[in-house]
């Protein structure tokens, strides 16, 4: 310490005879400011090394980086300006003794000892008395001087430095501040006992030094978004390279989502959104026999167009072990599915292969159809529930795709003994073996431009049909995307869907959709448009760009949908790809500047074509996934 204390009284005699004026209150006390103001810059050398750091380390600063990161702050705000603070009141607590004084040369000692102005000698004024000692009730004049310097100014003085923490803690958190401001304000106190005048003059130069701290820390640009991305999020999986045949443990651990029987070659193939076939496992067929149907049920009375690998009325056929086809209605809204057969239950279930907000999702064989199908029943069957069940399945019965999931009933679980296991309505659905875009893109890596012009293609035309029909979906997000063996996509869980006037159903504390995945206005609280569905379907083709949603994760659904209703920029788009300024046009803030569907999918099969790759072809190769 005493070393210290000679040092700091080497820099006080040569800041009094280099800068310090011999005016009124003297040259020791500009001198005593002037040290100050350094005092005042050393938080700002703290936060600029902190602003260093980060633009390596970027936002990812917990253990062992937030520790350096906390200690610096301790460091420059507290421990370095206490040092100072003590050390130059030992100096002039010397002179005010008339005892030697460290560092200050025999000629500075007395001038030390001159009266300037009304203060009398400088080193009684700025060495007599303590800072506990200022704050004497019996001294109006001393107690009000010491209120606004020894009070007021270290308290601005720590604003200050918290501003300056926070300043460099841009696009990150924030919490590492407090080691900056707490120990700058605990300074106040742990200087109880340096000589008031000192203290003064020291203080008030500080609050100079922070101030043109944060001038200087303003200019410091924060770190890349790239960066703070990176450091942030996960690594992405690691991708595999391409094989002819795929992995078994990859097939082992495929499980079926939804199965469609292909349709029959009665006229120009569906046009496709396809992956390479030769990337995507094989998914085991269950272990159901399939068999032939008694009879084709009744058609649609309704007169829909015929679309390809559809009977008449837009039923769709079938192959069936024989040659023969079944036929499958779509639903009408409102009217019972067809009596279980005589004599014996319809259904049998298999297993439980998944769960949504409103309902569970059952593998099962269908006796009456002969084929396996998916029945999804509500989770408590109440009336509400029920309603939202029937609404969920006129909806799809209105829809004719070949990329959208259909059904084929809707019963009640009292009606069936293999229903025993479930409650209230249940729908009868086909089922594709697929595995989600979600788990594809986990386990393979983020698509490229080819496949993800496909992807979204496909569904931009599944979608629209599901418009046309004054359907919305609502809840669009990768995991309802299913991609099939042959590398067809396809559009299921219209869990929530509803046709366009449907009064809401809403439940207290519920959130319709996703909110990763769910439309700005959406989130805010206006009704669900097609526009919003637009949003999310491009929010999904992002995610399979990059591996992550446009807005990035979020640890909870309230800080995701806080995120969405406030418009969130959108930090997590791909960069480099062909499609960004499509995707910035489909995920803009204002519904109305989206583009529609149907010129999207325009869109993007011109873009296919005028790179050499057939928009409505069979599966064709994308390339090896990205890293």
């Amino acid at each position: 310490m005493d070393t210290l204390v000679a040092l700091v009284g080497q820099l006080l005699s040569g800041l009094r005879a280099a800068a310090a004026p011999e005016l009124c209150p003297g040259g020791w006390a500009w001198a005593a400011s002037l040290l100050g103001v350094g005092v005042g810059l050393l938080p700002a050398v703290g936060a600029f090394a902190v602003a260093l750091l980060r633009r390596r380390i970027g936002s990812g600063y917990g253990g062992g980086r937030g520790a350096l990161l906390a200690g610096l702050g301790v460091l420059f705000a507290g421990l370095l300006p206490l040092l100072v603070f003590l050390a130059a009141g030992r100096v002039f607590a010397a002179a005010a003794a008339g005892a030697n004084v460290p560092g200050v040369s025999a000629a500075g000692e007395r001038s030390l000892g001159t009266a300037v102005c009304f203060v009398g000698p400088q080193s009684t004024y700025l060495g007599g008395g303590s800072v506990a000692d200022a704050f004497d009730p019996a001294d109006p004049v001393n107690l009000g001087v010491a209120v606004v310097l020894l009070g007021i100014v270290p308290l601005l003085t720590a604003l200050l430095v918290g501003a300056q923490a926070r300043l460099v803690l841009r696009r990150g958190p924030a919490w590492p501040a407090k080691f900056f401001w707490v120990p700058a304000l605990a300074l106040a106190v742990a200087t109880a006992g340096v000589p008031a005048g000192s203290a003064e003059h020291l203080w008030v130069g500080a609050l100079v030094g922070a101030f043109a701290g944060m001038v200087l820390l303003a200019a410091v640009p924060p770190p890349s978004r790239e960066t703070v991305r990176r450091s942030t999020q996960p690594p992405p999986p690691r991708t595999r390279a391409r094989t002819p045949e795929p992995r078994p443990d990859l097939r082992e651990r495929m499980q079926p989502i939804v199965q469609r029987t292909p349709p029959v070659e009665t006229g120009p193939k569906p046009r496709y959104a396809t992956f390479d076939s030769g990337r995507l496992p094989a998914a085991p067929s269950p272990a159901v026999p399939q068999q032939r149907a008694a009879a084709p049920l009744a058609a649609d009375p309704g007169a829909v167009p015929p679309v390809p690998g559809r009977g008449p009325s837009g039923t769709r056929v079938a192959p069936v072990p024989g040659g023969q086809a079944a036929v499958s209605p779509p639903f009408p809204a409102g009217v019972p599915g067809p009596p279980r057969p005589a004599g014996g239950q319809r259904f049998r279930l298999i297993e439980r292969i998944g769960a949504g907000g409103f309902g569970r999702v059952w593998l099962a064989h269908d006796a009456k159809l002969g084929r396996t199908v998916a029945l999804k029943s509500a989770h408590a069957p109440d009336a509400e529930t029920e309603e939202r069940i029937r609404r969920e399945a006129a909806a799809l019965a209105a829809v004719r795709h070949p990329l959208c999931v259909r059904i084929h009933d809707l019963v009640h679980a009292r009606s069936d003994p293999g229903l025993a296991q479930l409650e209230g309505l249940v729908i009868v659905m086909e089922h594709v073996q697929g595995v989600p875009l979600s788990r594809l893109v986990q386990e393979r890596g983020p698509v490229d431009d080819v496949a993800a012009a496909r992807i979204w293609a496909g569904v931009a035309g599944a979608l629209d049909a599901a418009h046309q029909r004054g359907v919305l979906h609502r809840d669009l997000k990768p995991g309802n995307v299913i991609v099939d063996p042959a590398g067809h996509p396809h559009l299921i869980d219209f869990g929530i869907a509803r046709r366009t006037g449907d009064s809401t159903l809403t439940m207290t504390g519920f959130v319709l959709g996703t909110p990763d995945y769910l439309a700005p206005e959406v989130a805010a609280g206006a009704k669900a448009s097609a526009r919003s569905d637009v949003w999310q379907l491009a929010a999904t083709v992002s995610f399979a760009l990059t591996g992550f949603p446009p807005r990035g994760g979020h640890a909870d659904a309230l800080s995701g949908l806080r995120a969405a209703a406030t418009g969130a920029r959108l930090t997590h788009l791909p960069r480099r790809t062909a499609h960004l300024p499509l995707l910035k046009h489909a995920l803009r803030s204002d519904p109305n500047r989206r583009p529609d569907l149907a010129g999207t999918q325009a869109q993007l099969e011109e873009w296919l074509r005028r790179n050499g790759v057939a928009a409505d072809g069979p599966a064709v190769s994308v390339g090896s996934p990205r890293s």
